[in-house]
């Protein structure tokens, strides 16, 4: 049980970052509770964001290095959920580097990965720009799926950052083909806010993963269909003449649903003999850049590197 007291307790400090500026909003809250129903199901979300708890002590509960590191980067990942990352969320994660004693390999990855690629060329022949854009979706989804097939338990945060980030490139591309020019770190807080798709389950999969009753890492077939089903909301929505502030919520996120279960699905199908290549080719690299984690060589800029050449 030592294991499920050090992954409760790490759950508890996550939370504590989602809570740090004093508001928790009901997406945020969603969004972890969800993760938990599905990887943590004898947790409640009450028991992790409602309850009042010691911060310190919560942290001093976490005694093994692995744990640590862990919660660590659960708390990172859940203060880049809007794509903002606060002040107050900083001196928890300040705290949590000093407390465990985390070195700079512990860094921001999230930051390391973001907008290291450049964009492509603007097309204006509609036509062209359609059907580059649609390739450019299938590459995304089946990158992602590929990552999302390799569930090394070294590099979880890795394969789980590489494919949120791989989405939220992915938007970012698609806007800038049909003229809008943003960040990626813009595009992921619209991921968040229009499509619900934010870093909780990533955050929470890195503490689960240390109990083994309790969930694992998203798999190839579900980084490839929410892939997938994001950028064909956004090209559809685009092509027929919407624009980024006229993105609704509620429409976007029917659509996206009826995607992710319909065309996406079908899709998937279609693509998992040359994803399950994909995921083979990579494997290597993966498992070396696992090597490489786990004795010490590997630091944010070569993961994010590895990431690239992915």
């Amino acid at each position: 049980m030592a294991e499920q007291t050090q992954a409760l307790a790490g759950l508890r400090v996550m939370a504590a970052v989602a809570k740090a500026d004093g508001y928790l909003t009901e997406e945020e809250r969603r969004q972890i509770g969800d993760a938990l129903a599905e990887l943590a199901p004898d947790v409640s979300v009450d028991e992790i964001l409602t309850e009042q708890f010691d911060l310190d002590a919560e942290i001093r509960k976490i005694t093994d290095a692995e744990v640590q590191r862990a919660t660590y980067r659960a708390a990172l990942l859940l203060s880049m959920a809007d794509g903002e990352r606060h002040d107050a969320e900083a001196k928890v994660l300040a705290k949590l580097k000093s407390a465990y004693g985390l070195g700079d390999a512990d860094g921001d990855l999230t930051q390391a990965i973001a907008d290291r690629e450049p964009l492509a060329p603007i097309e204006n022949d509609p036509a062209v720009r359609a059907s580059k854009a649609r390739r450019e979706i299938l590459g995304h989804a089946m990158m992602a799926a590929a990552l999302g097939a390799n569930p090394l338990p070294l590099v979880s945060f890795v394969t789980e950052v590489g494919v949120f980030y791989m989405q939220g490139r992915l938007v970012r591309n698609l806007a800038f083909y049909y003229g809008y020019d943003v960040t990626t770190k813009h595009a992921v807080a619209l991921m968040a806010s229009t499509f619900g798709l934010g870093v909780a389950r990533a955050a929470v999969v890195q503490l689960v993963k240390f109990v083994p009753v309790w969930g694992s890492v998203v798999g190839g077939a579900t980084a490839f269909t929410t892939t997938y089903a994001l950028g064909e909301t956004i090209l559809r929505h685009f092509e027929q003449g919407g624009d980024l502030g006229s993105l609704s919520k509620k429409e976007a996120k029917k659509a996206y649903e009826e995607i992710k279960k319909g065309d996406a699905k079908a899709a998937y199908e279609e693509a998992k003999p040359e994803i399950e290549k994909k995921a083979k080719e990579k494997a290597p690299e993966i498992e070396a850049l696992a090597k490489d984690i786990k004795e010490g060589k590997a630091d944010d800029k070569a993961i994010a590197s590895t990431l690239q050449r992915l």
